[in-house]
């Protein structure tokens, strides 16, 4: 699997695809305890390598499209209720690639991107006031930055990593951007950050010096510091990393050395290790060496077989999920079959839980 994202089955989840000839505005929920797809509203405007998140009200905010075919700053909002989209202010900048956090004041945190292509990344960043529908500009980072990460850390504020050398915390109540007191993790490109339930992030994997990394960090809020810990038995990027209720964090799939991978693996804090796990997993969509897919999977560790779920009403990929509270799974946009061009590897969507 490759670049797809990652949601525990206590909520729906919302994915946008790219911008190009061939991107999709067609929505899908996902309901696992009757394992059945729904269409439901469509975007106004395909996306994709653009962000959705969830706000306080339920609903989701798309923002932002990126592709070699054009950017955007349009936005949308999902009206969970009704199933519908409706457009909301469009951002300053057009922009990919960005990360956007939904902030403890309920505000949106929008942060750097591309404008052209991943090698033009952005310093500005902006914030989205729900119950305004407005965009207001906020300090600028200290680096241009594109495919990063973005964590909301406990104290509210942001912390800032990847595609440099040093890490960044962006604090809500002045406005402004700190850089840590020591660096942070080498540079690397597409890993992930998850946030522990101490409150330490833990960034994992990507790309470093040119190579697949299984290096993984762990940043302290309360020192300003960045530890190395044990790293994982598999190198990747375009993986996925997500917390569990236990505290262990779950990393799936990706792409390696082997190009693309099925492998998961299990961090635990409390002995630092990585070890495989014992969940089961959903595969919704994405591509694979057969080209763009419809299909979903299950994958039981315990036995070592997948076993077939409902399908997508169309093959996608490329598209991202967001979490949202009902417990079902929103799929939105992505890029279908017939794209004269494919971008790095297409996303594909894993969702896991206990079943």
């Amino acid at each position: 699997m490759n670049v797809h994202a990652a949601t525990l089955f206590n909520s729906r989840k919302t994915t946008v695809g790219e911008k190009s000839s061939n991107a999709m505005t067609i929505t899908e929920i996902y309901d696992p305890l009757a394992d059945q797809w729904t269409t439901t509203g469509s975007m106004a405007t395909p996306r994709i390598f653009h962000t959705a998140t969830l706000l306080n009200s339920g609903n989701v905010l798309v923002c932002g499209s990126g592709g070699y075919t054009g950017y955007t700053a349009t936005c949308e909002i999902y009206d969970t209720l009704t199933g519908q989209w409706h457009s909301a202010a469009s951002m300053s900048t057009p922009r990919g690639f960005h990360t956007a956090t939904l902030l403890k004041s309920g505000q949106v945190l929008v942060t750097g991107g591309s404008t052209f292509d991943i090698n033009s990344a952005l310093t500005s960043c902006e914030i989205y006031d729900p119950s305004m529908n407005k965009w207001s500009p906020t300090a600028n980072m200290t680096g241009a930055r594109s495919g990063h990460t973005a964590t909301l850390l406990n104290s509210g504020k942001v912390l800032i990593t990847s595609d440099a050398a040093s890490s960044q915390l962006y604090d809500p109540s002045t406005g402004q951007w700190s850089t840590l007191k020591s660096m942070g993790p080498k540079a690397r490109y597409n890993p992930t950050a998850t946030m522990l339930k101490s409150g330490e992030v833990l960034v994992i994997g990507g790309v470093e010096s040119a190579r697949y990394s299984a290096t993984t960090e762990i940043y302290h809020p309360s020192t300003d510091q960045w530890d190395t810990i044990g790293s994982m038995a598999t190198p990747r990027q375009f993986h996925t990393s997500i917390l569990l209720s236990s505290g262990k964090v779950l990393v799936t799939g990706g792409v390696g050395d082997a190009d693309f991978l099925a492998s998961c693996e299990l961090y635990d804090p409390s002995t630092a290790k990585w070890k495989n796990i014992t969940r089961k997993i959903l595969a919704t969509a994405g591509y694979g060496y057969t080209g763009y897919l419809d299909s979903s999977e299950i994958y039981d560790p315990s036995t070592g077989k997948w076993i077939p779920s409902a399908k997508l009403s169309t093959t996608r990929a490329s598209h991202t999920a967001t979490m949202l509270k009902s417990g079902k799974v929103l799929i939105t946009g992505g890029e279908k079959q017939g794209s004269a061009r494919t971008i790095g590897h297409p996303k594909k969507i894993i969702a896991y839980g206990h079943f």
